[in-house]
């Protein structure tokens, strides 16, 4: 076990002066010396040496990330990481977790502003998700915890706007899908939410979709086929929009505990941009059903 340790320790030093003591900035040399950290996070059995080794990849990702050299190489390999960015060049997000003994996780991730001088945003998972969780529009230091991947740009009145698909595994019964957004507002702050998605219960600044921990939901941005009821004629429409199972109950006596959802198999929704919102529609024909791997 000494041994192990004194390995661990030793190669926790060696990776860090390798990363420090770059000549020159060498993006693939770094993100190697990067997924030997990751690994060795994932190896820890324990829960607090899992903590104490993310620590130390947290920081040597963070000063890979603050060169503006870094904005051009694109990070897309390491290990335990998602990375999603946007179509105009201007964000890239990096996200991962940490799996505890408990069915819990603890969430990290950068969000990488990509200017002359990028600015770089760190985000640790802290918000506590009360009953106002989908109407709140949180800042970076009230970050909820999720590994994004995918990123969906679009234009709300005259600020860009990145809609972002998300997991969560949220509890030990139980996992998230979620559909956020985030923007830039007027004094530059990033912020997450935003109150655009029409849904059954009003409008709301981010969905939330709980389900089964066993169970496996698409939700993906996706070219389907819509029906669009006018003047009571049934109009079929090809369109971009996000793809979702629709959740219901294992049992009906089971209603309203979130943990015993699944999908229903053969019926899907989803929210379609129309006039800057994201609204949703039921009852999607799925033509190109390919069920995402659970995160």
């Amino acid at each position: 076990m000494r041994i192990n340790k004194l390995y661990s320790l030793l190669t926790l030093l060696l990776l860090t002066k390798s990363i420090s003591a770059q000549p020159f900035y060498n993006g693939s040399a770094i993100q190697d010396s990067l997924n030997l950290l990751s690994s060795l996070v994932w190896q820890q059995k324990a829960d607090s040496a899992r903590v104490l080794n993310n620590n130390v990849f947290f920081r040597k990702f963070q000063s890979a990330l603050e060169s503006a050299q870094s904005i051009a190489f694109p990070f897309d390999s390491v290990n335990g990481i998602t990375r999603v960015a946007s179509e105009d060049g201007e964000i890239r997000i990096f996200t991962w977790n940490i799996p505890f003994s408990d069915g819990t996780n603890k969430y990290f991730g950068f969000i990488q502003l990509l200017r002359e001088n990028p600015v770089l945003i760190p985000l640790v998972s802290t918000y506590s998700n009360p009953a106002d969780f989908t109407t709140k529009q949180l800042t970076t230091q009230e970050w909820y915890g999720a590994l994004y991947y995918q990123l969906i740009q679009v234009k709300i009145g005259k600020k860009m706007a990145y809609t972002l698909l998300g997991w969560d595994g949220y509890t030990s019964n139980s996992n998230r899908k979620l559909i956020d957004i985030l923007y830039i507002d007027d004094n530059g702050n990033v912020v997450l939410g935003m109150p655009v998605f029409k849904t059954e219960k009003g409008i709301r600044s981010r969905v939330v979709l709980e389900y089964a921990e066993k169970a496996n939901m698409l939700l993906r941005y996706d070219y389907q086929t819509i029906r669009i009821e006018k003047r009571k004629k049934i109009k079929k429409e090809k369109a971009w929009l996000i793809v979702m199972d629709r959740l219901v109950p294992m049992d009906p006596s089971m209603e309203g505990f979130r943990n015993y959802y699944v999908p229903a198999g053969d019926i899907y929704d989803g929210f379609i941009f129309r006039d800057g919102y994201w609204v949703l529609v039921e009852d999607i024909d799925v033509a190109n059903k390919v069920q995402m791997k659970k995160m």
